[in-house]
């Protein structure tokens, strides 16, 4: 393991070559630190698990990496005044006040950093990593998911996920399938807009985290011509249920040819239940391939608004709440904020969260990356989709969503961030709660017309 440092923000990045690396802001000092893989003996590896098993040997490799962090600081330290001493001589030569000065400033300075680095050093961050690099990897590398905490014992068990997934991946030891939450993961895209990249991207994400079902809340199409259908035949080879909700780019047609391919579902007012999930989802009201269409912000926000009103009185008539509410547009789902968990959207092409009256709207980017037009943009909106984790019903109580991992890719660089989100620890204990009847929440904020 090669460590090294330098200026920056208070972040630790552990590099893994050649399937990415993984990072999180762990202190407040100024001072960027890197640890990077070189080299792995396998056979020793193999030899430290057999003979240890997995409990010890992450416990030997944490106390072993401390031991490196707090030696590459010592030698760091040392370094850094000698550098200051001899750059102090050559510039100031003999005028000794203004080296002792020089030299003094370089120690406070480093080893300021230093201790403030160290005494505000939180392991706890790395439950809300930043991953890049290879994707196929990177469910493997976050390990089977729980609910985060704070203690040193909970972060050893997400240790010893990291390492069991690091070492199975370097070594190809099948992964043990006792070991596996019974967590259910949906992978949620939207605004597809015909982009073969977007739908490579989302077969890999349903493959690579082995999702059981897929969420599309619209525009799988740009302009609602029946030739564009032909780009439905891949729904089929995702091999899940495939759960869809018409966008303003997708004609009614669309909807009916997606609801006659296998294991696929096209929710208009109605409603899909997977693994004991309940998922509730309407068609946008719009179509912009038609003339008659909305030709304005405001225009689209009113359709929103009225099928709000839909949405609303479909709800009311279930004997319970759906656990997801799936719109295109999240405008058509102010009315039942307070009444359900969670409401899942696109249409905006940008990924943002946000709590109304105990209920979480997500809205996922584009995973088409906003169609063909990736091409001919040098960087281009990136092709983003999330993976929504859930804790499946318990005592009575229903699934839960407890974290949802954003991915996103650009196409041109090929860089891929993957971000967990735990919902408890960015939004604290939520759960439906209705406003008075005067309010008015807006959780989209916004009226533009992708």
């Amino acid at each position: 393991m090669r460590l090294s440092s330098d200026l920056g923000p208070g972040a630790t990045t552990i590099e893994l070559p050649p399937f990415g690396s993984v990072s999180a802001n762990t202190h407040d000092s100024p001072v960027r630190l890197n640890a990077s893989l070189e080299d792995i003996h396998i056979q020793s590896l193999k030899g430290s698990l057999e003979e240890k098993g997995l409990d010890r040997l992450v416990a030997t490799v944490e106390r072993e990496a401390v031991s490196a962090v707090k030696a590459y600081a010592i030698r760091a330290f040392l370094v850094a005044i000698v550098g200051a001493a001899a750059l102090s001589l050559v510039v100031f030569r003999t005028r000794w006040r203004l080296i002792v000065v020089a030299v003094v400033t370089g120690v406070l300075l480093v080893g300021g950093s230093g201790l403030i680095a160290a005494s505000t050093y939180r392991t706890s961050a790395f439950t809300t990593p930043t991953y890049s690099g290879s994707l196929a990897l990177a469910p493997d590398m976050i390990g089977p998911l729980t609910e985060a905490g704070t203690d040193i014992d909970y972060f050893r068990v997400e240790l010893a996920q990291v390492v069991d997934g690091a070492t199975r991946a370097y070594t190809t030891i099948e992964q043990n399938p006792l070991g596996r939450s019974d967590e259910i993961r949906i992978l949620h895209i939207s605004d597809m807009h015909l982009s073969p990249l977007g739908e490579d991207l989302a077969h890999q994400l349903a493959d690579g985290f082995d999702v059981d079902a897929v969420l599309d809340t619209g525009d799988v199409s740009s302009f609602g011509t029946p030739m564009e259908n032909v780009v439905l035949a891949s729904i089929s080879d995702l091999d899940v249920p495939y759960i869809f909700v018409r966008g303003n780019h997708d004609s009614r047609k669309t909807q009916a040819a997606i609801a006659m391919i296998p294991d696929a579902r096209a929710l208009d007012g109605t409603t899909a239940n997977v693994d004991g999930l309940s998922i509730y989802g309407l068609g946008d009201p719009t179509f912009t391939g038609e003339e008659t269409g909305p030709s304005d912000p405001q225009a689209f926000a009113d359709a929103a608004a009225e099928a709000g009103r839909r949405v609303l009185a479909d709800i009311e008539l279930l004997s319970q709440p759906p656990d997801i509410v799936a719109v295109h547009d999240d405008r058509m789902a102010e009315s039942v904020a307070g009444l359900v968990p969670l409401v899942v959207s696109g249409h905006f092409h940008e990924q943002r969260a946000k709590v109304v009256d105990g209920t979480l709207y997500l809205r996922s980017g584009t995973t088409g990356g906003a169609g063909f037009e990736t091409f001919l943009q040098e960087e281009g909106e990136p092709l983003s989709a999330e993976i929504l984790h859930f804790a499946p019903s318990s005592g009575g109580e229903p699934p839960r969503l407890i974290a949802y991992d954003v991915i996103e890719q650009f196409p041109a660089s090929g860089n891929l961030t993957l971000t967990r989100h735990l919902v408890s620890k960015e939004f604290g204990q939520i759960s439906p709660s209705p406003a008075p009847v005067s309010s008015s929440p807006s959780p989209s904020g916004a009226t533009s017309t992708p």
